[in-house]
Protein backbone atom coordinates (compact mmCIF):
# COMPACT_ATOMS: atom_id res chain seq x y z
CA UNK A 1 0.00 0.00 0.00
CA UNK A 2 3.01 2.36 1.11
CA UNK A 3 4.43 1.44 -2.50
CA UNK A 4 1.35 2.52 -4.23
CA UNK A 5 1.64 5.84 -2.44
CA UNK A 6 4.64 6.78 -3.22
CA UNK A 7 4.20 5.71 -6.82
CA UNK A 8 1.23 8.01 -7.06
CA UNK A 9 3.65 10.90 -5.36
CA UNK A 10 5.76 10.64 -7.55
CA UNK A 11 3.73 10.39 -10.75
CA UNK A 12 1.72 14.00 -9.33
CA UNK A 13 5.29 15.27 -8.98
CA UNK A 14 6.24 14.72 -12.10
CA UNK A 15 3.19 15.83 -13.55
CA UNK A 16 3.62 19.09 -11.77
CA UNK A 17 6.81 19.63 -12.98
CA UNK A 18 6.49 18.75 -16.28
CA UNK A 19 3.43 21.60 -16.26
CA UNK A 20 5.79 24.05 -14.94
CA UNK A 21 8.28 22.97 -18.21
CA UNK A 22 5.56 23.03 -20.43
CA UNK A 23 4.80 26.95 -19.07
CA UNK A 24 1.21 26.08 -18.10
CA UNK A 25 1.48 27.81 -14.37
CA UNK A 26 2.82 30.78 -16.16
CA UNK A 27 -0.02 31.38 -18.59
CA UNK A 28 -2.79 30.20 -16.22
CA UNK A 29 -0.86 33.18 -14.14
CA UNK A 30 -0.48 35.79 -16.75
CA UNK A 31 -4.41 35.06 -17.46
CA UNK A 32 -5.12 35.68 -14.19
CA UNK A 33 -3.35 39.18 -13.66
CA UNK A 34 -5.12 40.18 -16.98
CA UNK A 35 -8.23 39.39 -15.64
CA UNK A 36 -7.33 41.38 -12.28
CA UNK A 37 -6.15 44.42 -14.22
CA UNK A 38 -9.11 44.53 -16.71
CA UNK A 39 -11.12 44.37 -14.00
CA UNK A 40 -10.02 47.41 -11.39
CA UNK A 41 -12.94 49.68 -10.41
CA UNK A 42 -12.99 53.41 -10.99
CA UNK A 43 -11.47 55.68 -7.85
CA UNK A 44 -10.00 52.60 -6.79
CA UNK A 45 -6.77 54.74 -6.34
CA UNK A 46 -5.06 51.68 -4.24
CA UNK A 47 -4.72 49.65 -6.55
CA UNK A 48 -2.45 51.98 -8.94
CA UNK A 49 0.88 50.87 -7.25
CA UNK A 50 -0.20 47.91 -8.21
CA UNK A 51 -0.71 48.29 -12.00
CA UNK A 52 2.09 50.94 -12.01
CA UNK A 53 4.41 47.88 -11.40
CA UNK A 54 2.93 45.49 -14.00
CA UNK A 55 3.57 48.15 -16.25
CA UNK A 56 7.40 47.12 -16.58
CA UNK A 57 6.11 43.49 -16.86
CA UNK A 58 7.69 40.87 -19.56
CA UNK A 59 4.57 39.98 -21.08
CA UNK A 60 2.93 42.70 -23.75
CA UNK A 61 -0.33 41.51 -22.58
CA UNK A 62 0.29 42.30 -19.10
CA UNK A 63 1.81 45.70 -19.50
CA UNK A 64 -1.03 46.67 -21.93
CA UNK A 65 -3.70 45.42 -19.45
CA UNK A 66 -1.82 47.60 -16.44
CA UNK A 67 -1.66 50.93 -18.84
CA UNK A 68 -5.41 50.57 -19.03
CA UNK A 69 -6.19 49.71 -15.86
CA UNK A 70 -4.87 53.30 -15.08
CA UNK A 71 -7.53 55.01 -17.12
CA UNK A 72 -10.28 52.78 -15.86
CA UNK A 73 -9.33 53.69 -11.97
CA UNK A 74 -9.44 58.17 -13.40
CA UNK A 75 -6.39 58.82 -11.47
CA UNK A 76 -2.90 58.98 -11.25
CA UNK A 77 0.06 60.77 -9.89
CA UNK A 78 2.69 62.51 -12.05
CA UNK A 79 4.75 59.86 -12.02
CA UNK A 80 2.52 57.19 -13.56
CA UNK A 81 1.19 59.93 -15.89
CA UNK A 82 5.09 59.92 -16.92
CA UNK A 83 4.96 56.05 -17.27
CA UNK A 84 2.38 56.18 -19.55
CA UNK A 85 3.53 59.01 -21.93
CA UNK A 86 6.77 57.04 -22.02
CA UNK A 87 4.59 53.86 -23.14
CA UNK A 88 3.09 55.85 -25.92
CA UNK A 89 6.57 56.85 -27.25
CA UNK A 90 8.16 53.75 -26.75
CA UNK A 91 6.71 50.79 -26.16
CA UNK A 92 5.07 48.26 -28.97
CA UNK A 93 1.89 49.01 -30.77
CA UNK A 94 -0.49 47.17 -27.86
CA UNK A 95 0.77 48.65 -24.83
CA UNK A 96 1.04 51.97 -26.77
CA UNK A 97 -2.79 52.02 -28.02
CA UNK A 98 -3.52 51.25 -24.36
CA UNK A 99 -1.43 53.65 -22.64
CA UNK A 100 -2.68 56.43 -24.80
CA UNK A 101 -6.59 55.61 -24.43
CA UNK A 102 -5.93 55.42 -20.90
CA UNK A 103 -4.37 59.55 -21.00
CA UNK A 104 -7.59 60.96 -22.30
CA UNK A 105 -9.75 59.11 -19.19
CA UNK A 106 -7.07 60.38 -16.22
CA UNK A 107 -7.33 63.19 -13.78
CA UNK A 108 -3.92 64.41 -11.73
CA UNK A 109 -4.66 63.07 -8.25
CA UNK A 110 -4.99 66.22 -5.02
CA UNK A 111 -3.21 68.79 -5.13
CA UNK A 112 -0.27 67.47 -6.89
CA UNK A 113 1.42 69.41 -9.62
CA UNK A 114 0.25 71.72 -12.34
CA UNK A 115 -3.12 70.56 -13.93
CA UNK A 116 -2.09 72.99 -16.84
CA UNK A 117 1.23 71.58 -17.40
CA UNK A 118 0.06 67.89 -17.13
CA UNK A 119 -2.10 68.40 -19.36
CA UNK A 120 -0.04 69.89 -21.77
CA UNK A 121 2.29 66.98 -21.69
CA UNK A 122 -0.34 64.50 -22.16
CA UNK A 123 -1.61 66.73 -25.54
CA UNK A 124 2.56 66.64 -26.43
CA UNK A 125 2.59 63.15 -26.35
CA UNK A 126 -1.15 62.26 -27.83
CA UNK A 127 0.12 64.73 -31.16
CA UNK A 128 3.13 62.06 -30.95
CA UNK A 129 0.97 59.52 -31.19
CA UNK A 130 -1.10 60.78 -33.92
CA UNK A 131 2.28 59.59 -35.69
CA UNK A 132 2.58 56.38 -34.87
CA UNK A 133 3.43 53.89 -37.99
CA UNK A 134 0.26 51.53 -35.97
CA UNK A 135 -3.28 52.84 -36.89
CA UNK A 136 -4.60 51.61 -33.54
CA UNK A 137 -2.64 53.89 -31.82
CA UNK A 138 -3.46 56.86 -34.36
CA UNK A 139 -6.77 55.98 -33.39
CA UNK A 140 -6.54 55.86 -29.75
CA UNK A 141 -4.88 59.03 -29.53
CA UNK A 142 -7.26 60.84 -31.44
CA UNK A 143 -9.69 59.17 -29.47
CA UNK A 144 -7.87 60.25 -26.10
CA UNK A 145 -7.93 63.92 -27.32
CA UNK A 146 -12.05 63.76 -28.22
CA UNK A 147 -12.45 62.98 -24.39
CA UNK A 148 -10.27 65.73 -23.63
CA UNK A 149 -12.50 68.09 -26.20
CA UNK A 150 -15.45 66.40 -24.31
CA UNK A 151 -14.23 67.40 -20.49
CA UNK A 152 -13.56 70.45 -21.79
CA UNK A 153 -9.87 70.70 -21.49
CA UNK A 154 -7.87 72.61 -24.04
CA UNK A 155 -5.97 69.95 -26.77
CA UNK A 156 -5.98 73.34 -29.65
CA UNK A 157 -2.74 72.56 -30.10
CA UNK A 158 -3.22 68.88 -31.57
CA UNK A 159 -5.90 70.53 -34.41
CA UNK A 160 -3.30 70.51 -37.23
CA UNK A 161 -2.49 67.30 -36.45
CA UNK A 162 -6.22 66.05 -36.52
CA UNK A 163 -6.47 67.75 -39.60
CA UNK A 164 -4.06 66.11 -41.14
CA UNK A 165 -5.17 62.61 -40.20
CA UNK A 166 -8.68 63.13 -41.25
CA UNK A 167 -7.98 61.03 -44.56
CA UNK A 168 -5.76 58.20 -42.92
CA UNK A 169 -8.14 55.27 -44.12
CA UNK A 170 -7.18 53.67 -40.30
CA UNK A 171 -8.12 56.34 -37.92
CA UNK A 172 -9.63 59.57 -39.61
CA UNK A 173 -13.23 59.43 -38.53
CA UNK A 174 -11.70 59.60 -34.92
CA UNK A 175 -9.79 62.30 -36.26
CA UNK A 176 -13.40 64.19 -37.22
CA UNK A 177 -14.79 63.18 -33.88
CA UNK A 178 -11.72 64.52 -31.71
CA UNK A 179 -12.09 67.92 -33.87
CA UNK A 180 -15.94 68.05 -33.20
CA UNK A 181 -15.72 67.44 -29.65
CA UNK A 182 -13.02 70.33 -29.31
CA UNK A 183 -15.29 72.83 -31.27
CA UNK A 184 -12.72 73.54 -33.54
CA UNK A 185 -14.44 75.46 -36.16
CA UNK A 186 -11.69 76.22 -38.36
CA UNK A 187 -11.53 73.11 -39.65
CA UNK A 188 -15.07 72.96 -41.03
CA UNK A 189 -13.88 72.60 -44.75
CA UNK A 190 -11.57 69.65 -43.88
CA UNK A 191 -14.49 67.64 -42.05
CA UNK A 192 -16.78 68.08 -44.94
CA UNK A 193 -14.94 66.76 -47.74
CA UNK A 194 -15.46 63.27 -45.46
CA UNK A 195 -19.36 64.10 -46.15
CA UNK A 196 -18.70 63.29 -49.61
CA UNK A 197 -16.93 59.75 -49.68
CA UNK A 198 -18.31 56.43 -49.71
CA UNK A 199 -17.65 55.76 -46.12
CA UNK A 200 -20.28 55.79 -44.01
CA UNK A 201 -18.63 55.60 -40.85
CA UNK A 202 -16.24 58.68 -41.96
CA UNK A 203 -20.15 60.17 -42.77
CA UNK A 204 -20.99 59.71 -39.65
CA UNK A 205 -18.78 61.07 -37.63
CA UNK A 206 -17.98 64.07 -40.15
CA UNK A 207 -21.32 64.54 -39.54
CA UNK A 208 -21.89 64.57 -36.08
CA UNK A 209 -18.89 66.15 -35.57
CA UNK A 210 -20.17 69.26 -38.00
CA UNK A 211 -23.21 69.35 -35.93
CA UNK A 212 -21.08 70.36 -33.12
CA UNK A 213 -19.50 72.88 -35.07
CA UNK A 214 -22.23 75.24 -35.72
CA UNK A 215 -23.01 77.68 -37.03
CA UNK A 216 -21.24 76.21 -40.57
CA UNK A 217 -20.67 78.70 -43.88
CA UNK A 218 -23.71 77.92 -46.10
CA UNK A 219 -22.24 75.44 -48.19
CA UNK A 220 -21.00 73.16 -45.80
CA UNK A 221 -24.06 73.71 -44.43
CA UNK A 222 -26.06 72.61 -47.22
CA UNK A 223 -23.83 69.62 -47.55
CA UNK A 224 -24.64 68.49 -43.73
CA UNK A 225 -28.13 69.29 -44.79
CA UNK A 226 -28.09 66.89 -47.71
CA UNK A 227 -26.28 64.01 -45.56
CA UNK A 228 -29.03 64.22 -42.73
CA UNK A 229 -31.60 64.07 -45.28
CA UNK A 230 -30.65 61.05 -47.30
CA UNK A 231 -29.04 59.09 -43.66
CA UNK A 232 -32.05 58.60 -41.37
CA UNK A 233 -29.29 56.91 -38.83
CA UNK A 234 -27.15 59.96 -38.73
CA UNK A 235 -30.04 62.70 -38.42
CA UNK A 236 -30.98 60.70 -35.20
CA UNK A 237 -27.41 60.71 -33.88
CA UNK A 238 -27.08 64.24 -34.44
CA UNK A 239 -30.53 64.72 -32.72
CA UNK A 240 -29.42 62.96 -29.74
CA UNK A 241 -25.75 64.31 -29.13
CA UNK A 242 -26.43 67.70 -30.80
CA UNK A 243 -30.06 68.26 -28.11
CA UNK A 244 -29.78 72.17 -29.59
CA UNK A 245 -29.54 71.31 -33.30
CA UNK A 246 -31.65 73.61 -35.36
CA UNK A 247 -33.26 71.48 -38.15
CA UNK A 248 -33.19 72.56 -41.83
CA UNK A 249 -35.05 76.03 -42.86
CA UNK A 250 -34.44 77.00 -39.31
CA UNK A 251 -30.47 77.87 -38.71
CA UNK A 252 -28.52 80.94 -39.31
CA UNK A 253 -25.32 80.23 -41.34
CA UNK A 254 -22.45 81.61 -41.58
CA UNK A 255 -22.13 84.27 -44.55
CA UNK A 256 -18.39 83.89 -46.43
Amino acid sequence: MATRYIIALVILLAVIVGLQMSGVFRIAGNIYREWSLMNVERGDVEALKWSREYLDSDEIQIRAAAAASIGRIGQADQATLTDLIQKVDNDVARVASSAAWSLGHIELMGPEGDRTAYQSDVVAALIRGLSHQDKEVRRYAAYALSNYGMRGIDASPAIPALVGKLKDKGMGYMAARALGEMGARESAADIAVLLEGEDETYQYEAGVALAKLQPLPEEIQAQLDRLLKAHDDIRRAVEIEVADYQTAGTKQPVKK
